[in-house]
């Protein structure tokens, strides 16, 4: 694993009425937290992070969407231009693509529902990424939910 730049794309609907869609990119190994970040932000202020409790993913692979999750879970989180933080409560995040080797990943979500109070958004998102990096820095609270600081 390098330390390159990642490019590629996330694209989601139902996020906002036009949907959220950036090329600003990344994916990490997080080595401390013992998992995969892909995230991605864009010029509206919207910003999608998806974490996968593992190291260990394979191509075919699907985790669960738990906001409290443990290991061989994935977290997911929305932020909305307005700054709401909208939580992945169920779901699955499927790995369609996964080679370590070429740093090439592309992931699927389906039944993603995320919440924010009573607030529920149903959430399909696609991202293709290419490039991992990787980092010693902790992104997990001691509860193991994204440190959202």
């Amino acid at each position: 694993m390098s330390t390159k730049v990642t490019t590629g794309e996330l694209r989601a609907t139902g996020t906002s009425p036009s949907g959220f869609s950036t090329t600003d990119v990344s994916a990490q190994r997080n080595l401390a937290d013992k998992g995969y970040t892909f995230e991605g932000s864009n010029a509206k202020g919207e910003w999608l992070h998806f974490f996968v409790r593992t190291l260990d993913i394979k191509q075919g692979q699907s985790f669960a969407i738990e906001q409290y999750g443990g290991v061989g879970t994935a977290a997911a989180y929305y932020r909305d231009p307005d700054k709401k933080i909208y939580n992945g409560t169920s779901g699955v995040i499927n790995f369609e693509i996964f080679d370590a080797e070429n740093e090439n990943v592309e992931i699927r979500t389906s039944g993603l529902e995320m919440s924010k109070d009573s607030e529920v958004k149903k959430v399909e998102a696609r991202g293709h990424f290419v490039g991992i990096q990787e980092t010693n820095k902790k992104v997990l609270d001691e509860k193991g939910n994204l440190s959202l600081k």
